[in-house]
């Protein structure tokens, strides 16, 4: 099965966004949301039985068998890329490079172009019988530097909502999101500020 590129619209023209590197990003989202607000003040990541779950959900190939140990890197993963991604400085393509190369430098990436199941040729970073933790670090450093190399990092972006702080990927033709899916974070500021407009 090919898959159509998912198109994205920036400064009037169009560019295009493979399907895995949109597949990635939303797995990178949902990663960085597993932990605090976003996963109701409780961790969505701490058994392997979470971690192989979560792998299953985001359509990983290879073997989905999952250690503590890989629990524990997913875990420093997660906390190095939200880490990087809370940085409000002009430098924080500089920042994400530098983390997303430190992670391909410690899964040992060899880049190869595969195909397997309903998708058509992409990159994987290591291969198959890597653990579970270094695939997963592999796709969240790829996605990462195919966003700055494009001039889209800013595509991944926190909940405009006062009171969540989850991830959110823009995907949208205009970069108009503001809210997460995580929760119903949309619909409760709109009726927030409706009620308040009501009572002025």
């Amino acid at each position: 099965m090919r898959f159509a590129p998912y198109r994205l619209w920036h400064n009037d023209c169009t560019m295009t966004l493979a399907h895995d590197i949109r597949s990635n990003l939303l797995m990178l989202v949902d990663l960085l949301n597993t932990a605090g607000q976003a996963a109701e003040a409780t961790d969505a990541l701490t058994t392997s039985s979470q971690l192989r779950e979560f792998a299953a959900r985001h359509d990983f190939s290879g073997p989905l068998e999952a250690t503590e140990a890989d629990v524990a890197a997913t875990r420093r993963l997660r906390a190095r890329f939200a880490s990087v991604l809370a940085t409000d400085t002009e430098a924080i393509e500089e920042e994400v490079a530098t983390a997303a190369n430190l992670t391909l430098a410690e899964t040992n990436a060899l880049p190869q172009l595969v195909r397997h199941g309903d998708w058509d040729w992409h990159l994987h970073a290591v291969g198959a019988s890597a653990s579970l933790s270094d695939r997963v670090a592999a796709d969240v450093a790829l996605v990462l530097i195919d966003l700055i190399r494009a001039g889209e990092l800013d595509r991944l972006g926190r909940c405009a909502a006062e009171d969540c702080s989850a991830y959110l990927a823009d995907l949208s033709r205009n970069r108009s999101k503001r809210f997460c899916d995580t929760g119903n974070c949309a619909n409760r500021t709109h009726v927030a500020a409706f009620r308040a407009r009501q009572g002025s």
